[in-house]
């Protein structure tokens, strides 16, 4: 194994793992700049997932070169840096709906079975405005499966107590699919090395670090004619999540549990030929978030008698529409009308106390032109304004009880313009350049973070320039991709700490004026009937232009990925993938932070008739490592799987 580390950590520099065969739900692809011509380098295939052992969303992201995923901390869930930009701020979506809670803008991905999926659509710089939503750029779309044959089965199930199940058929004009993922996973084991004196630790295993998880993602679809498309769909996630204690020498030990996380999503879509030249593409949906969160006097997590002893519980919903119209005024241009809206609702309260309300809405009109200049080259370009509404904003206090706080409005006017040129066919170069804005989510605005913040109600918008070139070629066997990025921003917001006098570590999200985020991307693959070989490297530099001293947080410089598999007789399936990161700030004053590290996981797998057997290994050095400082990941961790298609 070491050797074959050896070896991959030798490779030249990308993105093209596997050749995927899954049947994408093509109504469920968005319109992202990033993806004209299907731009390998940004997005994860289904035979990836499966070849690479990635039971959730959060393990296949961590495979896109300029994305960090940050897992455990302090709420015990995934989320991501991309390109210095933080989950919160990056706009998720199953088949083009948005899936991020509304108070926070965030949803875990841990708790979302990467097994559902065709395929990940990652956007890094600029999203088509058609979108809608509220970002500062980028977008991910989730993407799931679509079945063309009458009866398509996979099943799988590996000894880490995971498990999935997808069915789906098409007969005639219609189609169903319906994706099914279980887990059950407990308390996971730490490295060998990390000491184990703390009382939060049962020998070398991690206390309260377990997790269940039940997922259904199913829909139904009828298919007139060649143009025309219509689907219903629902979503549905039932967690249980256990969080870790604190182990760092930064804080205090918290004991929490969230014993329901519960999402629950209808959606519709369309897309109908009106006219001969005219689409009406839409979607509408409705989405639902509870979850309840229990907080406990100690370890032995029996008692709420103390200050730290409480309940918490989140009842949010939001529902929405996006509607777009097409016109084909020649045969190589279509101009493109759209609509979004989207209406928040965030309700809370503390078990034995009144419910507070928060709501507000965010909408947006677009007008978009994409031209195809000859075969080579096409231009795009969009404007429109986006608006943000406050309807409701409650607080509660002790004294006080409810009381209503003042609301506020907002709006921007944001464009963008994309250049893709083909020199040939094997060859892809992109430009763009595009002015975005984020409205201040609710949290960030009202928010006290369980104690741990002073919220800010003027915490305005921040505005955002941003420019991408990317280059993509193909040479027989050997694919390779480069990109640089640089991102102007205005009134960025940061955690500010040391603003409570009484309490060092209590931070405040503030407007702190100007940053810049810059850097570039490399990556190479070469593929041969026996061997698939890739790597990338990242590389972005965050700098507060007001206030240089600003660290910014949970963002490492550097990540380098690589993959190497090697098929050498009897259908067997050798395979080693690394993973590496630069340390990353935990505080804004720098005081704290999180080492380098690199993680090497290794398999070996054979295929019998339909069935796939495997056995492998995580974290094959049994290294020490965190994504958050004070959080351990587990150690050493062996597995064995067995997945059967139909």
């Amino acid at each position: 194994m070491l050797l074959l580390a050896a070896a991959v950590a030798t490779l030249p520099l990308t993105a093209k793992p596997l050749t995927d065969t899954t049947q994408v739900f093509h109504l469920g692809e968005v319109t992202v700049f990033e993806h004209q011509d299907n731009f390998k380098t940004n997005q994860v295939s289904s035979d990836f997932i499966k070849s690479a052992d990635m039971q959730r969303v959060s393990e296949a992201l961590n495979w896109v070169s300029g994305l960090i995923v940050q897992e455990t901390g302090g709420r015990s869930e995934a989320g991501f840096m991309l390109r210095g930009i933080s989950s919160a701020d990056v706009p998720i979506y199953i088949d083009g709906v948005p899936m991020t809670a509304p108070y926070d803008g965030t949803v875990d991905l841990y708790r979302l079975p990467a097994g559902m999926l065709s395929k990940i659509d990652v956007s890094k710089s600029a999203s088509s405005l058609l979108l809608g939503g509220n970002t500062m750029g980028p977008s991910i779309n989730l993407v799931s499966r679509q079945p063309m044959k009458p009866l398509e089965l996979h099943f799988d199930v590996n000894t880490l107590w995971h498990s999935n199940l997808n069915i789906g058929g098409r007969w005639g004009k219609w189609f169903a699919q319906v994706d099914l993922g279980y887990s059950n996973v407990g308390n996971f084991r730490l490295p060998h090395s990390y000491p184990t004196t703390s009382p939060y630790l049962d020998g070398h295993k991690r206390l309260n670090s377990k997790s269940r998880d039940f997922n259904l993602n199913a829909k139904v679809g009828y298919v007139p004619n060649a143009t025309d498309e219509y689907v219903v769909g629902y979503t549905l996630v039932r967690a249980e999540k256990h969080i870790p204690p604190y182990l760092g020498e930064n804080g205090r030990a918290q004991f929490r549990i969230y014993p329901d996380w519960d999402k629950d999503e209808v959606y519709f879509h369309s897309t109908t030929r009106v006219a001969p030249k005219l689409t009406l593409k839409s979607r509408l949906w409705y989405d639902t978030f509870k979850n309840t969160l229990d907080s406990y006097d100690d370890f032995t997590y029996s008692t709420q008698k103390g200050k730290q002893g409480w309940t918490s519980v989140y009842d949010d919903y939001a529902l929405g529409a996006n509607v777009n119209l097409v016109w084909a005024t020649a045969d190589n241009n279509d101009l493109k009308f759209g609509g979004n809206y989207k209406y928040d609702v965030h309700r809370s309260h503390n078990v034995g106390e009144p419910v507070a309300h928060i709501s507000e809405g965010i909408y947006s009109f677009v007008v978009e032109d994409e031209a195809r200049l000859n075969r080579q080259l096409s231009v795009t370009a969009s404007v429109g304004w986006f608006g943000r509404t406050g309807y409701k904003v409650e607080e509660y206090n002790s004294k006080t009880g409810i009381t209503e706080q003042p609301n506020s409005h907002d709006s921007n006017i944001n464009a963008l313009a994309a250049l893709d040129y083909h020199p040939s066919a094997e060859q892809h170069l992109r430009f763009t350049v595009s002015r975005s804005s984020l409205f201040a989510r609710m949290k960030d605005r009202y928010s006290y973070k369980l104690g741990k913040a002073i919220p800010n109600p003027d915490l305005g918008t921040q505005n955002a320039i941003n420019l991408d070139l990317a280059y993509e070629g193909r040479w027989n066997n050997l694919t390779w991709q480069a990109g640089a990025f640089y991102n102007f921003i205005n009134d960025i917001i940061q955690e500010v700490t040391g603003v409570d006098a009484s309490d060092p570590k209590i931070y405040q999200l503030q407007n702190r004026g100007k940053a810049q985020y810059r850097g570039f991307e490399v990556g190479a693959g070469y593929e041969l009937p026996w061997l698939t070989a890739n790597a990338n490297y990242s590389f972005v530099d965050q700098k507060n232009m007001d206030n240089k001293d600003l660290k910014f947080l949970y963002s490492p410089k550097s990540k380098f990925t690589a993959f190497l598999e090697l098929r050498p007789i009897w259908q067997l399936r050798l395979q080693g993938r690394l993973i590496a990161q630069s340390k990353a700030y935990s505080s804004s004053d720098g005081s704290t932070s999180t080492a380098a590290f690199a993680t090497i996981d290794a398999s070996l797998a054979r295929k019998v008739w339909k069935t796939d057997l495997k056995v492998g290994v995580l974290n094959l050095a049994d290294r020490v490592y965190e994504y958050t400082e004070g959080y351990p990941m587990r150690g050493r961790t062996w597995y064995a799987s067995v997945s059967f298609d139909l």
